[in-house]
């Protein structure tokens, strides 16, 4: 028996009408929830115990003038 999937292309449409369905509500909803993640994140320790930097120029601007490492932290938890 030979099985057909649909292109790519078809389930992307798909996934996009099922958020177009969702409305403005579900984007609303999905945006609060991710800004209370960042602030919830910020509040804990390792957050609040080194001084970030969002900019990769001035840590190493940093990490030059005090002859220190740079630590990278990626996170997807509030990213939109």
């Amino acid at each position: 028996m030979i099985t057909h999937h649909p292109p790519r292309a078809v389930h992307v449409l798909i996934a996009f009408i099922l958020l177009w369905l969702g409305g403005p509500q579900t984007a609303t909803a999905l945006d609060e929830t991710l800004e209370q993640n960042y602030t919830e994140k910020l509040k804990k320790p390792f957050v609040s115990a080194i001084s970030w930097e969002s900019s990769l120029e001035k840590a190493k601007q940093q990490s030059a003038e005090k002859n220190l490492p740079i630590i990278a932290y990626f996170t997807r938890s509030y990213a939109p």
